[in-house]
C-alpha cells in the first residue's frame, strides 16, 4: 500500500482531526475491534443517517434489516480500505468514503 492509499483511511482521518487510537480502542488496546457503541460517542446514527438520506436507492445509514445501528466499521474499515457491506447481497454501488 503506498502513502497517498493510507492517508484515506478512517484512521488516518481520525489521527488528523487529534483523536487518538485509545478513544476508540481504550487503554492498552483493550477494545481490538471497536462496534457502534464506540463510534455513537463521537456520531450519533440518527445524523448520519439523516445525512445520507437522500442517497438512492436506498440510504447507506438507514438499513431495512439493521435500522441505523449496524456496526460502522463493517464498511468503514480502520485500518483497511472500506468496504461496501451491503453489496455482499444488494447492487446498490455504494461508494464508501
Amino acid at each position: 500500500m503506498n502513502a497517498q492509499a493510507a492517508d484515506n483511511f478512517t484512521d488516518n482521518r481520525h489521527v488528523k482531526l487529534g483523536i487518538s487510537c485509545e478513544m476508540c480502542h481504550g487503554k492498552d488496546n483493550a477494545v481490538p475491534y471497536p462496534t457502534i457503541d464506540q463510534c455513537k460517542n463521537c456520531h450519533d446514527p440518527k445524523q448520519v443517517s439523516e445525512k445520507t438520506k437522500d442517497v438512492k436507492p436506498q440510504n447507506p445509514h438507514m438499513s431495512p434489516h439493521y435500522g441505523n445501528m449496524l456496526d460502522c466499521a463493517l464498511c468503514h474499515l480502520q485500518h483497511s480500505p472500506t468496504e461496501n457491506y451491503c453489496d455482499q447481497c444488494h447492487k446498490f454501488g455504494f461508494k464508501v468514503p
